[in-house]
């Protein structure tokens, strides 16, 4: 089951022990959100949070294609896939067998709309075992539309535990931006 802190904790409480970057991260989304559930796009300025650029992607659902696909990828989200990301879709990113797991969660994301955290151990590539810390967000079009999700994802090489499978509900916190 998906972790919902009490009503009343501040977002840091419920996040305790996350990366501090995460919550420079978060600060830079809700100045851009202003008094909107989501922040539009064009109110986010990566440059506000520039030391975090390397972390930073940025998907865009295209209808068109019915998934969410790569708009930006920051250098060490490159490094971790082992490639450049940018113009792929979620599927081609994490496979047929995580996708339709992925894709209901980040469709939540949009529709709540809400913040959504994890900590978990994965192979993400051929490469190595990593231990990956993210906060996605959502964000909107200048029409308000929710259709842009902007995260950080920050990595590690770390030694995993293979019986645990990565990101499990329990790994993970939501928040809804109305509580944000």
């Amino acid at each position: 089951m998906t972790k919902i802190a009490p009503l009343g904790a501040s977002v840091e409480a419920r996040l305790a022990g996350a990366d501090s970057r995460i919550f420079v991260f978060l600060q830079a989304w809700r100045m851009a959100r202003g008094d909107l559930a989501m922040p539009l796009r064009s109110a986010f300025d990566p440059m506000t949070v520039r030391g975090l650029l390397p972390y930073l992607w940025i998907y865009r659902f295209d209808p068109d294609r019915d998934d969410y696909v790569v708009r930006l990828a920051g250098e060490e989200i490159n490094n971790a896939w082992g490639r450049s990301i940018k113009g792929l879709t979620m599927r081609e990113i994490v496979g047929d067998q995580d996708y339709p797991i992925m894709r209901a969660r980040w469709d939540n994301i949009l529709g709540t709309p809400l913040i959504h955290y994890g900590a978990s151990s994965e192979r993400l590539s051929a490469l190595d075992t990593r231990r990956a810390e993210r906060m996605l967000t959502p964000l909107a079009d200048n029409d308000g539309t929710p259709n842009h999700i902007l995260g950080i994802s920050l990595y590690r090489i770390s030694p995993t535990d293979t019986s645990h499978p990565s990101l499990e509900p329990e790994d993970i916190t939501q928040i809804p931006c109305s509580e944000v």
